[in-house]
């Protein structure tokens, strides 16, 4: 049974998700009211479809797609790994640039889950990302998740459970070099790498880091006998201490699906206040 302290704890750190993720609807709000109408309307289509069936959120890739991955960082390193594919991108708040209305925009995500007893890995990407990047941005993207999971799971052997902001900047940055180094992309190439993202973030949906990691959850419950040999035993003491942890994943998907809620609760109120969803801007 969780301790008053720990519930007081809890509490808090809900009602300042709850803040900031009607904050970021509403910035994300004013991205939408740029499009057209039946852009603005797919877009709330797929938020409510993911809202009602999270798994759906997330698809397996083209074999043309996986090949092309497995080619790029070698077949070897994604070994046992699950890929796949979604139309949304992800955001967090901004590590870089803290503030309330900072937002860090990815087309990748590389997340590990305990379900029924086994490990797994997986690694989903922004559909558009994979179609528009060229190899040199792909394979530097590849190797960013790649690294980002190689530190972390260092941090957990540590039996580091808190992972600060600053940690968070540290990690990013130290997946960042890496990336680079093992990808050889130039300077000029990574910036277009970063306006792509930009540009796509202005065009597709995008949902809160914490969703998406929960969708891809559901998608495991979901696919079990088509993931299931996918799945890994803990390899030593540590990893069998994180079992007991991991299993708890499940009812914090489950919040993270009422958070979502409540961010398209906010920015369909932000939309329908301006009459974007008609075309007309009401002043």
């Amino acid at each position: 049974m969780a301790s008053s302290e720990e519930e007081e704890i809890g509490e808090k750190y809900e009602a300042e998700y709850i803040a900031w993720v009607q904050v970021a609807a509403r910035e994300i709000a004013a991205t939408l009211k740029k499009l057209d109408v039946n852009e603005i309307t797919k877009i709330v289509e797929f938020y409510e479809k993911s809202l009602e069936h999270p798994a759906s959120m997330h698809f397996p890739l083209e074999s043309e797609e996986e090949e092309t991955i497995e080619e790029l960082v070698g077949n070897n390193r994604l070994k046992n790994t699950i890929l796949l594919k979604t139309k949304a991108l992800i955001f967090a708040p901004s590590i870089l640039a803290p503030s309330t209305s900072s937002l860090d925009y990815g087309t990748a995500m590389h997340r590990r889950f305990f379900l029924r007893g086994l490990w797994f890995s997986i690694i989903a990407l922004n559909e558009a990302y994979i179609k528009s990047a060229t190899e040199p941005m792909l394979r530097y993207m590849l190797e960013h998740e790649l690294a980002q999971g190689e530190i972390y799971k260092e941090l957990a052997a540590l039996r580091i459970k808190i992972i600060s902001s600053e940690t968070k900047g540290v990690v990013h940055e130290e997946a960042r070099v890496k990336a680079i180094q093992r990808s050889a992309i130039s300077a000029d190439e990574l910036e277009r790498e970063r306006q792509l993202i930009l540009d796509l973030s202005a065009q597709f949906p995008q949902v809160p880091v914490h969703f998406a990691s929960a969708s891809l959850f559901k998608y495991l419950e979901d696919n079990w006998e088509e993931v299931k040999r996918f799945g890994l035993a803990s390899k030593n003491e540590r990893e069998k201490e994180l079992e007991l942890s991991a299993e708890k994943f499940a009812d914090w998907a489950d919040s993270s699906s009422d958070f979502f809620k409540t961010f398209l609760k906010e920015l369909r109120k932000e939309i329908t206040m301006t009459g974007a969803e008609y075309g007309i801007e009401i002043v």
